[in-house]
């Protein structure tokens, strides 16, 4: 699923869109928001494996290294809404990211930005294009530091996260308030 990503500018993507793509904070926390009734973590794969080229690229390690890879979907209310990939090289499985092993379905985000949060570097939004989908779906990607370890997440958005949100009043959107949420 993620071996087409391709960057885009923010700017040209609709400002609806773009405030979900571009929220500075939690994904986590920002789609429970959302979520009416329940939020859940759907693991699909997990292992160490081969990283794809731009993935080795951007975090700065040979092609040919190793590294934990997890697939895992983000749904709100039953729906999948977000297919997500993080990438960590074997030589970052030590000291905070050794636990990231650990997650089962808990999501990322309660770690990355926990009480001793991940810095976030490198953001860029892009689109990925699935083999069975003709539309590009709206894509974010970022790099993720804390002391000598770092790791690599892609985030797409599909499409039902757009048809389940377009309907919630933006008076209690959940992207005014994320800041000051704990998770």
């Amino acid at each position: 699923m993620f071996s087409g990503f391709r960057p885009l500018p923010c700017y040209r993507i609709s400002h609806p869109e773009r405030r979900v793509v571009r929220h500075p904070g939690s994904l986590t926390r920002l789609l429970r928001g959302f979520s009416r009734e329940r939020f859940n973590v759907e693991v699909l794969a997990e292992g160490i494996t081969r990283p794809q080229a731009s993935e080795a690229l951007a975090l700065g390690m040979p092609p040919r290294q190793l590294a934990w890879i997890r697939e895992v979907h983000l749904c709100g209310d039953g729906c999948p809404w977000v297919r997500a990939r993080t990438v960590i090289p074997v030589q970052s499985l030590r000291g905070p990211a050794l636990a990231l092993k650990q997650l089962g379905n808990r999501p990322l985000g309660t770690a990355l930005f926990g009480a001793r949060p991940w810095q976030r570097r490198d953001f860029q939004c892009g689109t990925i294009t699935a083999p069975n989908r003709q539309r590009a779906m709206l894509a974010r990607r970022s790099r993720f530091r804390r002391g000598p370890c770092t790791l690599l997440v892609t985030e797409c958005f599909l499409p039902q996260l757009w048809q389940d949100t377009r309907t919630l009043p933006m008076r209690s959107h959940p992207i005014h308030s994320d800041r000051i949420r704990p998770l």
